[in-house]
């Protein structure tokens, strides 16, 4: 067990990091909203709230997070968070909740922007 202290989040970097981590729950919260409003029936949309977000947080574990494996280097992930955004806003878009979809993926690339400028390996 090792005893490293974890480093505190401070100034721009650490109000960016906080949003940007924000803006992550609200892509898998609002692609469970999404997939449950797909499903013909009970059973499929329950499997649909929990297939897309977990399709999205895997994507993400592989390739964007921090501590990812294989992390891809930037612009591709920016590129996989832009995607990402932008299909969670189209599918809140697709089942009826298009404001939503707007904010979503408005915010959550302008986040992913904002990342690269100021927590430059967020």
């Amino acid at each position: 067990m090792t005893t490293e202290p974890t480093p505190r989040l401070s100034g721009v970097a650490g109000v960016v990091l906080t949003i940007r981590f924000l803006t992550e729950l609200a892509l898998l919260a609002g692609l469970a909203v999404a997939g449950a409003h797909l499903g013909d029936g009970v059973a499929l949309a329950i499997v649909d709230a929990v297939l897309l977000p977990v399709a999205a947080a895997a994507v993400w574990g592989l390739f964007v997070a921090p501590r990812a494996r294989r992390r891809l280097p930037e612009p591709a992930r920016f590129l996989v968070e832009f995607v990402l955004f932008a299909a969670a806003g189209v599918v809140l878009a697709l089942v009826g909740w298009l404001v939503a979809g707007l904010v979503l993926a408005v915010v959550g690339i302008g986040v992913a922007a904002l990342t690269r400028r100021f927590a430059k390996d967020g």
